[in-house]
């Protein structure tokens, strides 16, 4: 496979705020041996076809002339471009989802159309540079192709995706013009719903992401996460993301631990669950001392309350029932004082 190369190219920092899914879905899959996984896993079922270092970041944003005349802009979540040998093989798109997107199907298609009008300016500007310029009426010289684009959808939902996949479905086109219109579908990847002999023949950190989901989906990440063995490489992108999808501020709080465990050796999530497991014993520890500590001192109050009743009740020649209602002692300090009087008999 080559030397590894997990840069992410034109990146130059990561942003400390919490941030939205898709944004942070995107940290780690931008990385090339995380985006060349993914779709050699789903594309290629596990063959590795597309190496990290055919990759290189194409434009998340594309600039197109509607027919309104007007110029629109799309924008990606993720754009590799697929170079071998310094010729183009294809474009590989990548979009997030949490949510059902009903119009998954029109967004996927602005996406593709926006690449393949890219691909087509950059061939005509090309062409006028080596002289090879078709005419304006023919678009391109004979026989020169475009370059294939392929969008895959990741769902990140617990429940099945219920929306349109293809613009048949989406548009209700009848039988008679099904034959004009074409069928454009979104490649839906349910990453929640993968199932396990699928999940392992990912390779990169994308592996944990779709094991974590699927635990989660079926409500067991303590399980099956506590006896997931796979090193971590991105720990900080990880740390973010499942930050991000659980809410658990632990996540963030302890992602500058686990990174700096990671330049000690290899960060696995057993390490992270034993760090929590840990913490929870502390802080049940310290609750425990906190709570001994406070009904000590409760206790200790009461009995020097019961003490007072009775120099009092000594001092008049009363009842200690008639001492305790004078000093206003509640019915429920009452009672605790016939307790503390019989425990302390028996101590003497």
């Amino acid at each position: 496979m080559g030397k590894r190369n997990t840069s992410r190219n034109n990146k130059t920092g990561i942003k400390t705020k919490k941030s939205r899914p898709d944004q942070v879905e995107k940290l780690l899959e931008e990385w090339n041996d995380v985006f060349a996984d993914i779709i050699n896993t789903l594309v290629y079922n596990g063959e590795r076809n597309v190496k990290e270092e055919y990759l290189a970041d194409g434009p998340t944003a594309s600039r197109f002339k509607a027919a309104d005349g007007q110029y629109h802009e799309k924008n990606r979540d993720i754009c590799k471009e697929d170079i071998r040998n310094g010729v183009h093989y294809a474009v590989w798109g990548m979009e997030n989802q949490t949510d059902v997107d009903r119009l998954m199907v029109v967004r996927g298609m602005g996406y593709d159309y926006a690449s393949y009008d890219r691909n087509a300016k950059l061939l005509q500007a090309e062409n006028r540079l080596s002289g090879n310029e078709a005419k304006y009426t023919e678009g391109l010289p004979k026989g020169q192709l475009l370059w294939p684009v392929v969008t895959l959808v990741l769902y990140f939902g617990m429940t099945e995706w219920d929306g349109p996949t293809t613009l048949w479905e989406l548009a209700g086109v009848p039988d008679e013009l099904k034959r004009y219109v074409p069928n454009y579908h979104i490649n839906l990847v349910q990453v929640a719903f993968l199932e396990e002999n699928d999940i392992q023949k990912f390779s990169s950190d994308f592996q944990i992401i779709a094991r974590f989901f699927r635990a989660k989906r079926l409500g067991n990440e303590q399980e099956i996460m506590y006896n997931d063995q796979r090193a971590w490489i991105h720990v900080s992108e990880l740390m973010e993301f499942f930050y991000t999808f659980t809410g658990d501020k632990r996540y963030r709080q302890y992602k500058a631990f686990l990174v700096g465990e990671s330049k000690k050796g290899e960060v696995k999530m057993c390490t992270l669950l034993d760090a929590f497991e840990k913490e929870g014993l502390e802080k049940g520890l310290k609750k425990g001392l906190e709570k001994g500590l406070e009904k000590g001192l409760e206790k200790g109050i009461a009995i020097g309350q019961y003490q007072i009743a009775e120099r009092y009740a000594r001092k008049h020649s009363i009842s200690i029932e008639a001492a305790m209602a004078q000093l206003s002692f509640s019915k429920k300090e009452m009672s605790g004082y016939a307790a503390w009087k019989a425990a302390d008999n028996n101590m003497a």
